[in-house]
């Protein structure tokens, strides 16, 4: 079931709104925050944990969070949804979110997974032939989407959104770790059965807004052993799932790892935001910064 949520929570392409608002940040909660300032020798970085759909209740930030972001130089994020265009994010859904050929779901899966699935989107008022040519990531998340969205949880308030609102006011650099076709591409080539698989997981275990209230509840106190037990939880039940955990988690997390590294060369303070899945865990970016070399410290 919790693999239902990384989606959403990893990536920043859940689909974007285009008119959001960036709330203030100042004092909201005491102890620590899903923040980590990574330091060399000679300079640091901070690394905060998001959530790319939030609601307004967790706004105004912690000031550990905003002091960190007024003393940055560069914000980084995964993508910057604000340039993706509604254009281009359609023809991104296009090139990589269709069945090629003519192919859709009922064709791609078996017959009983079809019938659920047209009984949950039904429960939903969506007809699932309006969804019949899209491959089985793209329905994992309007699934997420609908759950989040009849429970003020949104974009608009995603954290992501609202630093690079902020960034943008103050005309300061903002930069990519990854790119929206990048992010398109990869769940794009996650094999057919494999996505399979999560699809009827997430139909038999659903997402519910408890699991997405218990994820803020870690997210708000800082508790990454909570978050990363949370997210893997459904590794250790269903193994079969290793190589989707190991594209959608371990896999890009060596990438940003070697791209905060180049950051930790420079003499700019960079703000780091990503989603907080990518933190946690033995392959998270905590550990693996950490078992380079750095200094890691929760904030």
């Amino acid at each position: 079931m919790k693999y239902s949520f990384i989606l959403i929570l990893l990536f920043s392409l859940v689909f974007p709104c285009y008119s959001c608002t960036a709330p203030d940040t100042t004092d909201a909660q005491n102890g620590k925050s899903f923040i980590w300032k990574i330091s060399s020798d000679n300079s640091f970085v901070y690394l905060l944990g998001s959530v790319h759909v939030a609601s307004p209740d967790i706004y105004p930030l912690d000031s550990s969070i905003g002091d960190a972001f007024e003393i940055s130089d560069k914000l980084v994020v995964e993508i910057n949804i604000n340039e993706v265009s509604t254009l281009k994010a359609m023809l991104l859904l296009q090139k990589y979110g269709v069945y090629p050929g003519g192919d859709g779901l009922e064709e791609n899966l078996p017959e009983t997974l079809y019938m659920k699935l047209k009984d949950q989107f039904l429960e939903m008022g969506i007809l699932i032939s309006t969804m019949n040519d899209y491959r089985p990531w793209v329905i994992v998340m309007t699934m997420e989407g609908m759950v989040t969205g009849d429970n003020d949880y949104s974009a608009e308030y995603g954290i992501d959104f609202h630093f690079l609102d902020v960034a943008a006011d103050r005309d300061m650099e903002i930069l990519e770790l990854e790119s929206a076709e990048y992010q398109f591409e990869l769940l794009s080539n996650l094999p057919n059965e494999l996505m399979i698989k999560v699809l009827e997981m997430s139909i038999e275990e659903p997402l519910t807004v408890e699991d997405v209230d218990l994820l803020f509840e870690f997210w708000e106190e800082g508790d990454a052993a909570g978050m990363a037990a949370f997210l893997f939880e459904d590794l250790i039940e269903e193994p079969a799932l290793a190589p989707y955990y190991d594209v959608i988690f371990t896999q890009r997390n060596i990438n940003m790892r070697d791209k905060i590294e180049e950051y930790l060369a420079d003499e700019y303070v960079y703000f780091i935001v990503v989603g907080a899945g990518h933190l946690v865990g033995d392959e998270g970016l905590i550990n693996l910064l950490h078992e380079a070399g750095y200094d890691v410290e929760q904030m």
